[in-house]
């Protein structure tokens, strides 16, 4: 919450799924009460730690399924590979390397536009930065549901008012014919590579 304090309210299934999106109705709508979002000088918006937030931090991005839409729209949405409908883990041992192929699985994107996921506004790091989060390939909801989810994990310590930042993959830039640029500001600054520290 953002007192600081863990939600106490249940968490249930909303379509059948063995493991739903971990946010209770009013957090599905708001949030996690440990992030907020900013506004950003160039990238519009930002989620930054509304407190400090330690390692292996669990939060979860939220949206509705659907087709994935052309590359010169606003793009926030995630690729959705359904869990197992019975476990709910994407982990197949099975599969070489545990995880679901993600070749035959893909099940039409997750649009967070319109809902009261904040997780949308997490930025790529630019080309001084690094990521401070990321996916646990830990998906929530069903095979032709309408809503599902992705968790994510800080990877280090985030100190209060830090930008939560996760890396969106080359494609997704170059498809876009888009530049990566730095997103760390003063007031809401992003973790630099060692590399960058050292200039």
């Amino acid at each position: 919450t953002q007192q600081g304090k863990r939600c106490t309210n249940k968490v249930h299934s909303r379509e059948g799924e063995p493991i739903p999106i971990p946010y209770c109705d009013i957090h599905l709508k708001t949030g996690d009460g440990a992030l907020k979002v900013v506004s950003h000088p160039f990238a519009g918006k930002a989620l930054v730690a509304r407190f400090d937030l330690p390692p292996k931090y669990r939060i979860a991005y939220w949206g509705i399924r659907g087709r994935c839409q052309s590359c010169d729209k606003e793009d926030r949405a995630i690729s959705f590979y359904p869990p197992d409908p019975i476990t709910g883990s994407n982990i197949d041992s099975k599969v070489d390397g545990g995880r679901t192929l993600k070749r035959n699985n893909y099940n039409g994107v997750l649009n967070p536009g319109d809902t009261g996921d904040i997780v949308q506004f997490a930025a790529c790091p630019g080309p001084d930065e690094k990521q401070n989060m990321k996916s646990t390939f830990q998906y929530f909801g069903l095979r032709n549901g309408d809503i599902g989810g992705l968790e994510f994990v800080t990877v280090a310590k985030v100190p209060k008012n830090t930008q939560l930042l996760h890396w969106y993959g080359s494609e997704w830039w170059s498809s876009r014919d888009l530049k990566r640029q730095n997103v760390g500001t003063t007031r809401y600054p992003a973790p630099l590579r060692d590399s960058a520290k050292n200039s």
